[in-house]
C-alpha cells in the first residue's frame, strides 16, 4: 500500500522503480548520475525519473564507497648521458688505429664511430666494445668528441642495423656495416 500525493501518471513509474528494486539479485549495472536538486515533488520524494535504479545491496555498497583521488602527473624524467671515459688501450701496436682511421677518413660521427668498430673487430676480435672503447678512439685521433649523447649513436647504428648489440652496452659491427666502411676507402 503507498500513500502519496501525487499525480496520477506518475503512479506507474514509482511502481515500476519499486518492481525493480524488489526482483531477485541479477547482474547489476551500477549507473551514477550527477547529483542534481531534488524535484519539488510533496514530503521530499525525488521523481522516479531521475533518481538512478539501484538493487537493494547498492545501497550498502554506495556507503563504503570512498571518492576516486586523481593521481599526481610526475614530472617526465630527463635522460642524464653517462659521462665518458678514456680506457687503457693498446691503439698504436700493428696495425695501429692512426694508420687504419687514415686509410678510412671518417667525414662525420657516424662514420667515426663504424671506423671504430670496424678496427676493434677486424684487429682486437677479443675485445668487447663499449661506448667508451670508441670515445677513446676519438680522443687518440683528436676528432672533436664534445657530442652530448654519445652513446646516442651507437644506438642509432644499431637501429640502422649496422651494428649489433651483443650486451647492455656492448656493441659489434656487422657485415653491413663494414661495407659502409670498406666504401670509405683511403683519403685522397
Amino acid at each position: 500500500m503507498l500513500d502519496a500525493e501525487i499525480p496520477e501518471g506518475d503512479l506507474s513509474e514509482i511502481t515500476a522503480a519499486i518492481q525493480n528494486a524488489l526482483k531477485p539479485a541479477t547482474t547489476i549495472i551500477q549507473q551514477r548520475l550527477p547529483t542534481r536538486a531534488a524535484s519539488a515533488l510533496p514530503n521530499g520524494m525525488v521523481d522516479a525519473s531521475e533518481a538512478p535504479e539501484l538493487e537493494v545491496d547498492d545501497f550498502e555498497q554506495e556507503a563504503s564507497i570512498e571518492p576516486r583521488t586523481t593521481k599526481q602527473s610526475r614530472e617526465p624524467r630527463i635522460r642524464k648521458p653517462p659521462s665518458m671515459k678514456v680506457l687503457d688501450l693498446d691503439l698504436t701496436s700493428a696495425p695501429s688505429f692512426d694508420g687504419y682511421a687514415n686509410n678510412h677518413m671518417p667525414k662525420n660521427d657516424t662514420e667515426r664511430n663504424l671506423v671504430a668498430l670496424a678496427w676493434f673487430k677486424e684487429h682486437r676480435p677479443d675485445q668487447v666494445v663499449t661506448a667508451n672503447h670508441v670515445y677513446t678512439c676519438y680522443r687518440a685521433m683528436k676528432w672533436p668528441s664534445g657530442i652530448d649523447d654519445f652513446p646516442g649513436i651507437l644506438r642509432s647504428l644499431k637501429a640502422q642495423q649496422l651494428v649489433k648489440s651483443v650486451g647492455r652496452g656492448e656493441y659489434e659491427i656487422n657485415h653491413l656495416g663494414i661495407a659502409r666502411v670498406e666504401k670509405l676507402g683511403p683519403a685522397g
